[in-house]
């Protein structure tokens, strides 16, 4: 009983995720050219954010973003939703992803978490990790992994949302 119990308690906690305040805005990122500065620095004022964490040499992160940027780029980027990448690269292969970013032609933001705290911060145990914010950083869903065609989910998500409610508090 006690091992059937435990299981249902963790799934149930998992599930209730309303409204987490993003903790980690004032965390501090590397931008391309190498000066840091806060997430907050980062966040505009935006209707919400989409947060992708990456890393280099897994194909699935960068096939992720490729098809995420391209989504975006058709669906909501008009409807004043950022886009932003986080390229956690566990071997500190920090000088190529300036060239690497510039040779895909992303048009989203890229940032470095070099000492890995921002990972640390938000439990972050597999690429590529999702996390999308609403326009006051609380973060309304996030979720590891990558299936080709999960960004049409999201932007179809985001753009049901903001033309139900005007806004992705209800995510």
């Amino acid at each position: 009983m006690k091992t059937m119990l435990f299981p249902l308690i963790l799934a149930t906690l998992s599930l209730t995720t309303n409204a987490q305040n993003f903790y980690a805005s004032a965390s501090q990122v590397k931008t391309l050219d190498g000066s840091t500065i806060t997430l907050d620095d980062v966040f505009s004022n935006s209707e919400g954010t989409i947060l992708i964490f990456w890393e280099m040499n897994s194909p699935n992160c960068c096939n992720n973003l490729e098809n995420l940027n391209q989504a975006w780029l058709e669906k909501v980027k008009g409807l004043n939703v950022d886009l932003i990448a986080i390229c956690i690269d566990r071997q500190g292969n920090w000088s190529g992803v300036k060239p690497y970013v510039a040779g895909r032609g992303w048009e989203f933001d890229t940032y470095i978490d070099s000492n890995g705290d921002l990972k640390r911060m938000l439990g972050i145990n597999s690429m590529p990790y999702t996390v999308l914010l609403d326009k006051d950083q609380n973060i309304r869903c996030s979720y590891a992994g990558y299936c080709f065609g999960d960004e049409f989910r999201i932007c179809d998500k985001i753009i049901n949302c903001l033309e139900k409610t005007g806004d992705l508090a209800n995510l």
